[in-house]
């Protein structure tokens, strides 16, 4: 009952507008602690960068909007660095609000397992801290995600070297991306070349049932739209239903109760059709955002538009089974190394 969070289609793209800030801060419960410390600055945001290897750049697009409102950011960064379990417990105890960042969702939940931090993040959950992120901010507390984890272009030597280069490692920008950078690749530029990789469906945490997709309504670099893929998914982990989230769009949960919001004036997967009445998938992004809910039935997947609010049992069940993908996982942590992990094994 006490469960409270924002999780949206995109990381940087939707928590660097106003819009998803501000419905953050009116999760906070009334009788929060935060709420009596305004004169210190703020409520207290624990940014969690993991999954963008804590580069400044994606912290900053993420964070700057609740800074503007007055909270007071503070970061635990673990990618490299293993601080204490002192140091850990610390930080996520005094947060009122812990954000992950978008990015690398299956790098981040290996070094958050590693440090055990778990545990601390479930209890952070169970006390009432708002939990908000997109993309791998989104799929980490649900049962899993379909991920771009195996993505070259979110691995951790290609993000630094872009980083330390100035560049977007991410040429041929969608619209979306013109507008605001995120941590999810982008189309194929016209008349270049798909790039060779998979979606791969890595573990959450488990704090919500379902497996996420955020960017459900977009096309990354792979050239596969993430819709079309994620049904494929499905087939495939048909145990599971799925929570598909429109790049502009996000799930917002208080206790049992959700509600979907939406980034004004941006583009998105759902169109009324003039003749029916009835809401459709629009893979051209002509429509508004939104959320969508969708499973297998019978080997033929069903999808059905999320309603604007409503009942957290309404659209999301527990698993009848999960089927482990463990080969495309270890194939992924090969090719993504946890350098840290590493480099104490040769101790």
């Amino acid at each position: 009952p006490k469960f409270r969070g924002l999780f949206a289609g995109s990381g940087s793209g939707c928590l660097s507008d106003a819009t998803f800030a501000k419905e953050i801060l009116q999760l906070l419960p009334p009788s929060s602690p935060s709420r009596r410390r305004s004169e210190d600055g703020g409520p207290n945001v624990l940014y969690l960068g993991t999954a963008t290897y804590d580069l400044p750049a994606p912290r900053a697009r993420q964070t700057d909007r609740l800074k503007e409102l007055g909270c007071t950011i503070n970061s635990l960064d673990v990618s490299i660095r293993s601080p204490s379990q002192s140091d850990i417990r610390t930080a996520i105890e005094s947060a009122d609000i812990i954000l992950v960042g978008g990015g690398n969702t299956l790098y981040a939940v290996d070094r958050w397992t590693r440090l055990g931090m778990i545990p601390l993040l479930r209890e952070a959950s169970e006390r009432g801290a708002v939990l908000a992120g997109g993309s791998a901010g989104a799929i980490w507390v649900f049962d899993g995600g379909h991920s771009d984890s195996a993505d070259p272009d979110t691995f951790r030597r290609a993000m630094l070297d872009a980083a330390a280069a100035g560049i977007n490692a991410k040429k041929g920008m969608s619209q979306c991306e013109e507008e605001h950078e995120d941590e999810s690749s982008a189309a194929p530029a016209s008349g270049k070349e798909t790039k060779d990789w998979k979606y791969v469906r890595v573990p959450g945490l488990g704090f919500l049932p379902g497996l996420c997709c955020p960017h459900g309504d977009m096309v990354q670099s792979n050239g596969v739209p993430r819709s079309d893929d994620f049904d494929e998914m499905l087939l495939r982990h048909d145990g599971e239903r799925g929570i598909c989230i429109d790049h502009w769009a996000a799930l917002l949960i208080k206790g049992g109760e959700y509600r979907i919001v939406c980034c004004e004036n941006r583009p998105g997967s759902v169109v009324i059709d003039r003749g029916t009445s009835e809401t459709k998938f629009c893979p051209d992004r002509t429509g508004k955002p939104g959320v969508w809910i969708k499973e297998c039935v019978n080997g033929v997947i069903e999808q059905s538009l999320c309603p604007p609010e409503g009942k957290v049992s309404d659209i999301l069940r527990f698993p009848t089974k999960i089927v482990d993908n463990l080969d495309e996982l270890e194939k992924c942590r090969r090719a993504n190394p946890d350098v840290a992990h590493n480099t104490l094994q040769e101790f």
